[in-house]
């Protein structure tokens, strides 16, 4: 990865200049890309995600949004101080790092801020992971598809460990930001507001009560029972 940086007035630009040469806002813009007919779907979640066949590859495209009470004084706009502490610069240079520990993290591509006075907007994209799927949907098609492989606890487990282990602390770790692509790996996505203490591990009880909770509200009531047996397996892989 070459990281390069680019300026257009109030935009700022960080990218991976062996996927892009000359960032332009409008790559950054879902409409541009439904005019060039390139959307491939959307993702769920706060904000939304959209995947992009662009000339680079495929991509996510994803935008910040604010959630919570903050939200009613502005969706998608945040206080600004630097263009390095912004959340899709600081996002992008964490992916960086956790790509090049080897983490299952995607890759980052290209992120924008546009910043006016105190308030900034921005973006993200990152390289699409081939055949994901977000544990929560894995886990709600397990009722109807008795053809789909077993859902592999031990390995989920087995990644958190490494990430708490290498020094980043996730801030929404949920069923929906844990991926499994092909062959059943997993991976962790949206690191907004993440942190990480290289070589220091991290307590992780905070992270996996959130996912527990999670798993809770998603799982399928016809196969509550399950439940626990997951949990237990992956806290089995966990403590590995």
């Amino acid at each position: 990865m070459k990281v390069a940086y680019h300026k257009q007035k109030s935009l700022e630009f960080v990218v991976d200049a062996d996927r892009v040469d000359e960032p332009c806002p409008e790559i950054f813009d879902v409409a541009y890309w439904r005019s060039m007919d390139a959307l491939a779907g959307a993702g769920v979640g706060r904000g939304g995600a959209w995947f992009v066949e662009a000339p680079f590859g495929s991509v996510v495209l994803r935008r910040f949004i604010r959630g919570g009470w903050a939200a009613k004084l502005s969706r998608d706009s945040y206080l600004f101080t630097t263009v390095s502490r912004s959340r899709p610069f600081r996002e992008f240079h964490l992916l960086a790092r956790l790509t090049g520990l080897g983490l299952a993290v995607p890759q980052p591509v290209a992120a924008i801020c546009e910043h006016h006075g105190l308030l900034s907007t921005g973006a993200i994209m990152t390289v699409c992971i081939p055949d994901a799927k977000p544990l929560a949907e894995v886990i709600a098609n397990s009722i109807t598809d008795v053809e789909q492989q077993p859902i592999p606890w031990i390995a989920v487990g087995r990644c958190l460990r490494k990430f708490h282990r290498a020094g980043v602390w996730h801030a929404d770790l949920n069923a929906r930001n844990i991926l499994l692509a092909t062959e059943q790996i997993p991976f962790l996505v949206d690191f907004d507001r993440a942190r990480f203490t290289a070589d220091r591990e991290v307590d992780g009880k905070a992270n996996l009560h959130r996912l527990k909770r999670s798993l809770d509200k998603v799982w399928p009531t016809p196969a509550l029972s399950q439940l626990e047996p997951a949990w237990a397996d992956l806290m089995k892989g966990y403590h590995d």
